[in-house]
């Protein structure tokens, strides 16, 4: 789910922001790497170019996703959570001291950084509210969704979209076991509410169904 409407790849490569520019370094992470443990020492701000990361709080044995980061969403590295690369993954990195003095020169990077922090914590609310008051299959119809809505959709055809996102990734995020997703994807699908797809490619017939699924 984008967390900010806002294009800073766009506006970094404009030329009177290349100094900003100059003080981020692409890094590279495979599908399924650790990009970010707690509390690392460095103080860092990045930049998704390409692909996925997720956010998320661990526990003992368990996981509780936060957000998930896509292309040109904006993170700092000061926090309690982890940061998984869900897909091959390029980010820009920076030391926050370095981008800081260029802050007010840049408002977008800065009401970005406030934006998504503050989604953030919006979501963390969500999450302790789904763990708490829904169960698992609510929980994961509620990540259809949000993935749905990061598609494009077409009113006079089904709506279609690739999570990419395998079943173990999409337990992890809805904080449950492999199996159990599995089998509620498959009764989703039996019910006539989901379609599933080759290449992690669901299609929803009536979004308005799956909604309604919700609040039931």
């Amino acid at each position: 789910m984008r967390l900010t409407d806002s294009d800073l790849l766009r506006d970094l490569d404009k030329p009177e922001f290349a100094a900003v520019r100059a003080a981020f370094v692409p890094r590279h992470f495979p599908k399924g790497r650790q990009v970010y443990a707690p509390r690392e020492a460095r103080n860092s701000l990045f930049i998704v170019a390409k692909g996925r990361a997720r956010v998320y709080l661990s526990y003992k044995d368990k996981e509780f996703t936060m957000a998930i980061l896509d292309v040109g969403d904006v993170y700092t590295t000061h926090t309690r959570a982890s940061v998984e690369a869900l897909d091959d993954l390029t980010i820009l990195v920076a030391e926050l001291a370095a981008v800081r003095r260029f802050l007010a020169d840049m408002p977008a990077l800065t009401s970005s950084m406030v934006k998504v922090l503050g989604d953030l914590l919006s979501h963390a609310f969500s999450v302790i509210d789904g763990l708490a008051f829904l169960d698992v299959r609510k929980r994961l119809i509620q990540l259809l969704l949000y993935e749905a809505e990061r598609a494009s959709a077409d009113a006079e055809h089904i709506l279609c979209f690739s999570h990419g996102l395998n079943i173990e990734q999409l337990a992890t995020i809805v904080g449950s076991s492999r199996q159990t997703v599995s089998s509620l994807l498959n009764v989703l699908e039996r019910d006539g509410v989901i379609e599933m797809r080759a290449r992690g490619v669901i299609c929803l017939p009536d979004l308005a169904r799956l909604e309604a699924l919700v609040h039931e």
